[in-house]
């Protein structure tokens, strides 16, 4: 059923129609405004005011009527003279009463379309070899209400990750990432480039169609060039993309170009520390360059209500001289109907900044969770107490002066390049070591310390150089791991002299020990040396064999066997400078 606004517009009536659950409001209601309100990158809205609520009874009758209950479906369709097109549909969100200091009483009607379940709640997920059309398409066939329209895009990721973020946010900085807008309509999420060449579906005429009208522009946000660069661990170089121009048709006689020219505007630099591929790098700066475009000239006009414009089209601004005659986009709508008449807010041009800086607070999560206050960065502490943890845990106590100086500390994990079930690499700090700790989730509860630090009050035991031939490990008791990469040679020692040697210059290993003991392995062989005994013991065979001689010299030389002894070759020769003895019980020669 149509209802009218208490007045009347200049070309008629205004009229409107409200349904909820496809049932007409009651036309005994009586309804003070109705907004609505569709712009690009956002959730439409819609707010409607019923005069409700009675003193003498103490109650609100509309309200208290199962009507304009949050969850059901809404729509609102406005016009003349009962004319009426669609303008809104969606879902009712809040429901609020009011008093005012007059007495008078409203109930006041929030609605959003549909798409802003999409905004409600944070998701995780991973995707894998895909498009970001493909990601737009799977995100919002996750609500069966609605409907998407995404505009083809070029790079295929190998992996692209959504992390605690909902799904509207995740969906608006990928579309931004590749230069596009979010356009919501009905139900209807479409995602494409903006498109300034389409025909004007408006003349804003300063003198005839103009109740009021405002535009600015700024030079500020006009950029001569995008570079966009990344980090390419591939090759171990920066890389960039850079963008001079956007297939932006612009208002006005002065050019975004002219503009950043004239106040010698600097390039504008994007940096990203990660591995971004050329195209993504591309799309990225030219997203940018094409909102700088399109933040040119912005402003608004407010006409007659009229159902002509949406968001997403092109209108024609005349009359207001040459600076900003010529058509501009459309970036928001806005409908007031109220005090018996119905005008129409047209936004044009973009907001320079970007959706990321805009909701920069809500598309974080809180620090720690907001479960304690945060602790933010890296953080300097002294270790306390190795043994002990409360919890069985492996942790370490850490106090961090800046925290509390005079306080305990905190039980701290501690980070390691291997670690595992009864395997890994452990290497504790000493008490009162310097170390690094860092923080999950930014809650102080939950420490983990990254490595140990030196400093001239706790000095490191190699000089560094820029060569940084030597590299090692030195234990507090002097034991030494240490690596040469220009000797190529690997050095263990223990503060008395016990050490091992691998060379690749010297092409030998060499085990040395305090009693002057030494193995020396090189390309003449291997060497067992020793100012006193060497001692060779089996528990079975014991075999010496030679390619070549096999000599044994001593100042005397005994072999003995518990039985038999044997010696055999091809000749044999015994002889003595003295006397030579052989003796048995019985001895048989041949």
């Amino acid at each position: 059923m149509g209802q009218n606004a208490t007045g009347t517009a200049p070309h008629g009536v205004a009229t409107f129609e409200i349904m909820v659950d496809n049932k007409p409001v009651d036309p005994s209601f009586q309804v003070l405004s109705v907004a609505i309100m569709k712009e690009i990158n956002r959730v439409p809205a819609a707010r409607i005011v019923i005069r409700d609520g009675d003193a003498a009874s103490q109650t609100f009758a509309i309200s208290s009527r199962d009507f304009f209950i949050p969850g059901k479906k809404i729509s609102i369709k406005i016009g003349n003279d009962s004319t009426n097109k669609q303008a809104f549909a969606g879902i009712i969100i809040k429901h609020a009463i009011k008093i005012r200091e007059n007495g008078s009483g409203e109930l006041q009607v929030e609605c959003r379309d549909a798409a802003v379940m999409m905004t409600l709640g944070r998701h995780s997920r991973y995707f894998q070899d895909i498009k970001d059309n493909q990601v737009f398409d799977e995100l919002i066939s996750e609500y069966p209400a609605l409907k998407g329209e995404a505009g083809k895009t070029t790079l295929q990721h190998k992996q692209i990750v959504q992390h605690h973020i909902s799904d509207w946010d995740f969906m608006l900085l990928r579309a931004e990432a590749n230069g596009m807008l979010v356009n919501v309509n009905d139900g209807t999420v479409k995602i494409s480039m903006p498109d300034t060449s389409t025909k004007p579906t408006m003349k804003i005429s300063f003198g005839t169609s103009v109740l009021e009208f405002e535009a600015e522009m700024d030079a500020r946000s006009q950029w001569g060039k995008v570079v966009a660069n990344s980090w390419d661990y591939s090759s171990q170089v920066l890389f960039d993309s850079d963008i001079s121009s956007a297939p932006v048709r612009e208002p006005g006689n002065i050019s975004g170009e002219d503009l950043a020219r004239q106040i010698k505007q600097k390039d504008y630099q994007l940096h990203h520390s990660g591995y971004l591929q050329e195209q993504e790098l591309q799309d990225w700066a030219q997203g940018v360059m094409q909102r700088s475009r399109l933040a040119k000239i912005r402003g608004r006009a407010k006409v007659t209500g009229t159902s002509d414009v949406k968001t997403g089209d092109m209108v024609t601004l005349a009359g207001v001289g040459d600076r900003f005659n010529g058509n501009a986009y459309v970036t928001a709508v806005k409908h007031e109907l109220g005090n018996g008449m119905w005008d129409t807010h047209i936004q044009f041009g973009l907001d320079p900044e970007t959706y990321a800086s805009k909701y920069a607070a809500d598309l974080d999560d809180k620090l720690s969770a907001g479960l304690v206050g945060s602790i933010h960065g890296l953080q300097i502490g002294k270790v306390v107490q190795l043994q002990n943890d409360p919890d069985g845990e492996n942790r370490i106590l850490v106090k961090v002066p800046t925290l509390d100086n005079t306080g305990r500390g905190i039980w701290t994990r501690v980070a390691s390049p291997d670690a595992g079930n009864n395997r890994g690499a452990v290497f504790l700090p000493e008490i009162n070591d310097e170390v690094i700790i860092g923080f999950i989730n930014a809650d102080p509860r939950h420490a983990v310390m990254l490595g140990m630090l030196h400093s001239s009050a706790l000095p490191s035991p190699l000089k560094a150089e820029d060569v940084n031939n030597t590299k090692g490990f030195t234990t507090r008791s002097k034991m030494h791991v240490l690596f040469n990469d220009d000797t190529k040679t690997i050095t263990i020692d223990t503060p008395n002299a016990n050490k091992i040697v691998i060379s690749e210059q010297g092409t030998n290993i060499e085990i040395k020990d305090q009693n002057s003991n030494k193995i020396t392995m090189d390309s003449s062989g291997i060497k067992v040396e020793s100012p006193l005994n060497i001692d060779l013991k089996a528990g079975a065979n014991l075999s010496l064999s030679a390619g070549a001689t096999l000599a044994i010299g001593g100042v005397s030389v005994s072999v003995k066997a518990d039985g038999t002894i044997g010696f055999s070759g091809a000749s044999a020769k015994l002889a003595a400078q003295g006397i030579t003895e052989i003796t048995g019980s019985m001895v048989k020669i041949n």
